[in-house]
């Protein structure tokens, strides 16, 4: 019940403060993320951590952003609507971008495990916050009184 709670306040953070807490880390964290798989393969820090785990992390936690971002904006009712599928296309591009953009970079190379991990990263990420924005509207079904 805990859980659910937390999932609950934290979707009514985000969304009274998706500015500072949905855009500016998304924006951010995309920019580091690319600046990152730029770096050339004899220059990056392995921080005694799989690079598969890496990928996952890095794709989960773009997609975790990126979903909340597409459901709370409000210029496109479409999006909203479809934002878990809408994350899940563009982590499936923005994937496929990196690892041929790796191609370029010395050091680095194409990877369709890098690749396999990247998207099980984005599937989850997505359906954290699936689950999320579930328990939130179940909940405001439920208890409108509270919202």
């Amino acid at each position: 019940m805990q859980l659910n709670s937390l999932g609950i306040h934290l979707y009514k953070l985000l969304q009274e403060n998706k500015k500072l807490y949905i855009y500016i880390p998304l924006t951010l964290y995309w920019v580091v993320l690319f600046t990152a798989t730029s770096i050339p393969g004899d220059s990056l820090p392995t921080f005694g951590i799989s690079d598969k785990f890496k990928h996952f992390g890095a794709f989960f936690v773009l997609a975790v952003l990126l979903n909340f971002a597409l459901h709370f904006q409000t210029k496109s009712l479409f999006i909203k609507l479809n934002s878990f599928s809408v994350t899940y296309f563009v982590i499936i591009f923005y994937s496929l971008f990196d690892e041929i953009h790796q191609i370029l970079i010395p050091g680095r190379y194409f990877d369709w495990f890098d690749l396999l991990a990247d998207l099980v990263g984005g599937i989850m990420g997505i359906l954290i916050v699936r689950k999320i924005i579930r328990l939130y509207k179940r909940n405001m079904v439920n208890n409108p009184e509270l919202y």
